[in-house]
């Protein structure tokens, strides 16, 4: 007698996009390409908006405090005025393909990149956040060079913030672990302590920051979107003010998760 199966509901959906790798290796297995996104940390642009160069910015951001006053509260004014001096979209993009170059460096340096071949000898292990990919269909993850032992792995993620060429970028509820959150905050608290990377130039701005001021120049959003919390605390601001906590302690949190967030972290008002 044929069995019988009855599907009750079959959902696909699409979630990201790849590059077609050519010729199938056999009749069930291609080889796709597709860019991640590292997830949980954030580094200066190198292109933004789209592909545009950040240092066309420079004239909009300088202007934005002036031209949007209404956006801006008289303290996260005072906190912004030095980084819109002109520079900020020239400064955004150099620290920007500064980042990119140590990452790459730091690539060829632990997965044995061969001149010659021009090959990597070692593979990478992907990790897949609770949110699989990003409004841009690019895959979030952690990446790290491969290990037998899961104990020694240890993410680019992570390493990078360390070195001070990226921030933490947490935003709820897509976290990682407890421990992995306390190493990503000590790794970037020290890289700023020391001024590493990134973090010897004060007025630099975030990617996430530089991002949101050249979309509210351009009238796309009015200033920060999401409330912040202080997860060293358990405090919550408003979404401008997330300025007075530190950059390792923030965690952003969008409107539409807010109350979910306040339950299950505790958070209370600051």
């Amino acid at each position: 007698m044929p069995l019988k199966i009855t599907v009750e509901s079959l959902n696909r959906e699409h979630l990201g996009a790849a590059r077609w790798g050519g010729t199938p290796t056999d009749g069930d297995t291609p080889t796709v390409s597709l860019n991640i996104r590292m997830v949980n940390v954030d580094a200066p642009e190198v292109h933004y908006p789209g592909n545009r160069k950040p240092s066309g910015q420079d004239k909009a951001l300088s202007e934005l405090l002036t031209k949007r006053p209404e956006v801006f509260a008289p303290q996260l004014r005072e906190y912004l005025t030095p980084k819109l001096d002109g520079q900020a979209g020239t400064r955004q993009m150099e620290w920007g393909e500064k980042s990119r170059d140590a990452y790459d460096a730091l690539a060829k340096e632990l997965l044995q990149f061969d001149p010659e071949k021009e090959r990597y000898r070692r593979k990478v292990h992907i990790t897949i956040g609770s949110e699989p990919f990003d409004r841009f269909q690019r895959l979030l993850a952690y990446v790290a060079p491969m290990e037998e032992s899961a104990t020694q792995r240890k993410t680019f993620n992570l390493m990078l913030a360390e070195q001070g060429w990226v921030i933490n970028y947490l935003i709820y509820p897509n976290l990682p672990r407890r421990e992995d959150i306390i190493k990503l905050q000590k790794a970037v608290a020290t890289a700023r302590k020391n001024e590493r990377g990134i973090w010897s130039d004060p007025l630099l701005l975030a990617g996430y920051e530089f991002r949101n001021l050249v979309d509210t120049a351009s009238k796309k959003s009015n200033g920060p979107k999401r409330h912040c919390a202080d997860i060293s605390k358990g405090r919550l601001y408003l979404p401008e003010e997330y300025f007075k906590i530190l950059p390792e302690n923030r965690l952003f949190i969008d409107r539409k998760h807010l109350k979910d967030a306040q339950e299950k972290l505790g958070l209370t008002w600051a």
